[in-house]
């Protein structure tokens, strides 16, 4: 469900201090750090709750024994924080990857590199951009003229254009010999990183697929 930018504020509000502190926080304090009354912020982080963005339990503590005054406590729920450590390391693994890229050029050893990252890649965007690497590698590999049609390749919608490349990368070299006895064609890996990239590219969010778009220009430029 989509948010106003209001209650966009007040989540990462709680984003930020539940990733620095790492604990829930009571609505007072929150109607403190964003200047409203306690009540409209007890407002806007229920209706946050109601969309899925947090999440809220009573806290009930013990004085001498004996419970106390229970409070209403909010943390945001575990995909809103996922995404959140995505976006943060989102710039350092876009780095990681052109860096290899601009190290090895081509070859055997740039395609290994770049697919032992995978089981690092944190969340649907990161792996994309994983994926992505290893399919441009592949194709200054053993197609490099296919790059060339990847890159003038004219299409408006960021997402039509990231399905676009995988079809471009599928049909190239499923026509190379170079590509036989190659370990991406042994039990048919190729099309299992293929069917994983569509896997992940389904997830991605709206916002996220010109970040990716952005990065296979920028990739497609360090590799012609």
């Amino acid at each position: 469900m989509s948010l106003t930018q209001r209650q966009t504020e007040f989540l990462d509000c709680i984003v930020e201090h539940y990733r620095r502190k790492g604990t829930p926080v009571h609505y007072t304090a929150v109607a403190e750090w964003m200047g409203v009354s306690k009540w409209t912020a007890y407002d806007m982080l229920r209706r946050l709750e109601q969309k899925g963005y947090v999440e809220s339990y009573c806290d009930v503590s013990v004085k001498g024994g004996a419970p106390g005054r229970s409070q209403v406590l909010f943390r945001p729920a575990d995909q809103v924080q996922k995404k959140h450590l995505e976006q943060l390391d989102w710039p350092s693994w876009r780095e990681k990857l052109v860096q290899i890229f601009t190290e090895h050029k081509s070859g055997a050893q740039l395609i290994n590199e770049l697919v032992a990252l995978l089981p690092q890649a944190q969340g649907p965007t990161m792996h994309c951009a994983c994926l992505i690497a290893v399919f441009v590698a592949c194709l200054k590999t053993f197609n490099e003229k296919a790059i060339k049609l990847v890159q003038y390749i004219n299409i408006n919608k960021p997402e039509l254009r990231l399905t676009h490349f995988s079809g471009t990368v599928a049909g190239s070299l499923s026509r190379e010999t170079q590509t036989r006895g190659h370990f991406l064609e042994k039990e048919g890996m190729l099309t299992r990183l293929l069917e994983r990239y569509h896997e992940s590219l389904g997830q991605v969010e709206l916002g996220q697929y010109n970040l990716l778009v952005g990065f296979l220009d920028d990739l497609i430029q360090v590799a012609v």
